[in-house]
């Protein structure tokens, strides 16, 4: 679904990426785990066309991206997540959600805000709230929410889970777990290995804008002390 080819990437001449590859495949769930600065969010952003690519390939389904404008590459069916969640502020929960919703995929059973507020209740308790009167953990759910509701054939999701209390992120991998079991293709950025490792399906470590180790779950779990210490400050 998903292929980066020996992508390089960064800020102007700060070269972030170095050659990056990847690939996600239909309904696999994949993470992408590194510490702070290690080119996470600027693979995102190439993913999304909002950083443009110095080499390397980048297609999604079959169709190249590299060098198409963010809207067109969300309008093929990626939904993101972004670090910070981005939420509208000056609108409700409702119509947060309403605002992105779309049939990207063609999807027999589309997400729906009232399909949306079964997999998030508190959202439902929420809707006519505005998005700046959420706490932190709300907003993630919306921001997950409104992903799903464009209906994506991959979601992306940036640094899924940092600075939330854990019982919300207990929430968020319930619920990723339950979009895997809907069939989901879902990237996902976090540095929480545990819990990442229990419904993950494959796992790219990242190192100064390369890929330094890769492997399933039972390739993790023999790897376990090695791979942290990519992950330990």
């Amino acid at each position: 679904m998903l292929e980066l080819r020996n992508v390089e990437s960064g800020y102007g001449a700060a070269k972030v990426l170095h050659g990056l590859s990847l690939t996600v495949s239909e309904g696999e769930v994949i993470t992408l785990m590194g510490r702070n600065g290690m080119g996470k969010t600027t693979t995102v952003r190439t993913i999304m066309g909002q950083l443009r690519h110095d080499a390397g390939e980048t297609s999604f389904r079959g169709t190249p991206i590299r060098g198409v404008p963010m809207p067109k590459i969300a309008r093929l069916g990626i939904g993101l997540v972004p670090e910070g969640r981005m939420i509208f502020p000056n609108l409700t929960v409702e119509e947060n959600l309403i605002a992105s919703s779309g049939n990207r995929s063609g999807s027999a059973n589309p997400w729906t805000v009232d399909r949306l507020f079964t997999l998030f209740p508190k959202l439902e308790e929420r809707r006519h709230s505005m998005g700046n009167l959420l706490s932190g953990g709300e907003q993630q759910m919306l921001a997950i929410g409104r992903a799903l509701m464009t209906n994506p054939h991959l979601l992306i999701l940036d640094e899924a889970t940092e600075g939330l209390a854990p019982v919300i992120r207990d929430v968020i991998w319930t619920t990723l777990r339950q979009l895997k079991d809907l069939g989901q293709a879902i990237l996902v950025i976090d540095k929480n290995i545990a819990a990442l490792s229990r419904f993950a399906d494959r796992h790219y470590v990242m190192e100064k804008g390369v890929i330094v180790w890769e492997g399933d779950g039972p390739a993790l779990e023999r790897d376990l002390e090695h791979v942290r210490t990519y992950l330990v400050a």
